[in-house]
Formats: structure tokens, sequence, C-alpha cells
């Protein structure tokens, strides 16, 4: 009992060494703990070339709902524009973006389809029947499979959009058709929630560079009501009725935007 009492603190110390070593580095040093990780923010902007979807309507009188009163080939034409995005990336696999994208004008159609009640002769086929300007909104998840330390970061996601159309209006040539028999007309889009996905790839400068290049393909799904009217050029006399007619059709317009940027990155 004795013998135990006085190998106990004097092996207490050795114990306390060896333990201290098996965790230690090579050196004998005990190695720092790694970095907390930061949470990385880009924020990108850029070039756009936007190509819708060419879509064959149906237009209904919206007084006979059932009667199908003239078609028409709606063939917007492709147009370039702009974006920018922000996202946050909390970890290094994946990200979240909100993207903005706005087009130029589109313009387009064909002269397949007329108004019947109006229009009885092929002199007023309509052609290029509107153009109109698209906002793009989305709210991205995004994928990155690579390894961190890559310069090359390619990437997928999905999310919702939200497209907002504006700037509507009837081509001139269609102006000019209605003008001739004394009418006039308004054309417009709505607007349309729908989903997106996007695939895409960064280019980093260095490892410790903040800057970087950005390519992405990405493709919206939006549908829309598409909404003209036609009416008197010169309201009539008061003892005569008013022409109106408002003719309504479904609409997809589902454009690829393929995106050329740069984006800037930062941490804390």
């Amino acid at each position: 009992m004795k013998m135990s009492r006085i190998l106990i603190p004097a092996l207490a110390p050795l114990a306390v060494a060896v333990s201290s070593g098996a965790f230690a580095g090579d050196s004998g040093y005990v190695p720092a703990p790694p970095p907390m990780k930061k949470q990385e923010f880009i924020v990108g902007v850029g070039g756009s070339y936007v190509s819708p979807r060419s879509d064959q309507v149906s237009f209904v009188d919206d007084s006979f709902q059932t009667w199908d009163a003239f078609r028409a080939t709606i063939d917007p034409s492709a147009e370039w524009g702009w974006f920018i995005n922000g996202e946050w990336k909390p970890t290094d696999h994946w990200g979240f973006e909100l993207g903005y994208i706005d087009g130029d004008t589109h313009s387009g159609g064909s002269r397949n389809g007329y108004f019947s009640l109006l229009l009885d002769d092929d002199e007023y086929r309509y052609g290029d029947l509107a153009r109109f300007e698209a906002e793009i909104s989305t709210a991205t998840v995004k994928w990155y499979p690579m390894d961190p330390d890559c310069m090359f970061q390619p990437y997928m996601g999905g999310g919702i959009s939200y497209t907002d159309f504006n700037d509507n209006d009837f081509r001139g040539r269609t102006r000019n058709d209605l003008a001739d028999l004394g009418l006039r007309g308004d054309f417009n889009l709505g607007y349309s929630w729908g989903y997106t996905w996007e695939l895409g790839m960064d280019f980093n400068f260095g490892h410790d560079s903040a800057w970087l290049v950005n390519v992405a393909a990405i493709y919206n799904r939006a549908d829309t009501d598409m909404r003209l009217r036609v009416y008197d050029d010169v309201p009539p006399p008061a003892d005569v009725e008013p022409f109106y007619e408002s003719f309504s059709a479904d609409y997809t317009y589902d454009p690829w935007t393929f995106n050329l940027g740069v984006g800037y990155k930062f941490s804390f």
C-alpha cells in the first residue's frame, strides 16, 4: 500500500506526457484547429441572349368563348438583353441565387390567320402581329459537384420564375390594316409564374482571385393570357352603336436564355 502511494504521484506526469504526445503532430506540437468555413457571396452581371418559343395560338371571341375566331403563329424574334444576379453559398456545394433578366423588344407573327368577323379577304391576313418586352425574375437552388479548389466550377440548378410582359403593342402593319377599315385596337399580355432550370459554369481567374467568368443556359416556363381588342377608330354619333370586339388566347413564351457575364465573390 505504501509502494502504490509512492508510485501513483510519480507516474502521473509521465502518463500526461505520453497522452499529449499521442495527439501531437510530427514536431510534437498539437496542430491548430482548421479555420471556420466562411459563407461566400457572388454578385454577377452580363449579357443575355433570349430566344422565345414559336407558338400557334387560337383566339376566341370573348363574347362567344366556344367559337374559334382566328389563329395566328406568334414567332417572336430572339433578342439581346442583360442580367444581374446575386448568390449566397452557405456550403461548398450548394448555393441560392436570385436573378433578373431584361430582354429587348420581341416582335413577330405570321400571316396564317385573320379576324373572320371583320376581315374576309386575304388582303388583310395578319403578319407580324405584335411586339412586347419580357422581364424574368428567378429564385434558384444550385448544386456544385466539384471540389471547391477547382478553378472550373460546373453547376446545375432549378427553381421558380416570374415573367412580366410590358410595352405591348400591335406591329405597324397590323395597325395600318385596322386603320384601312376605320378601326384601331390594343394588345396586352399579362404575367406568368413558372419554373426554371439552369446549367452553367464559373471559371475562376485563380485560387485567390475574387473575380470569375460565368456562362449559363437557362430555361424558363412561361404561359400567359394574350388579349387584344378592336374598336372604332373614331367614336360614332350618339345614335349609332359603337363597334367593339375582344379576343383572347393562351400563349406559351418558354424562352431559352444564354448568359455570359462576370462575377465578384466575397466572404465573411
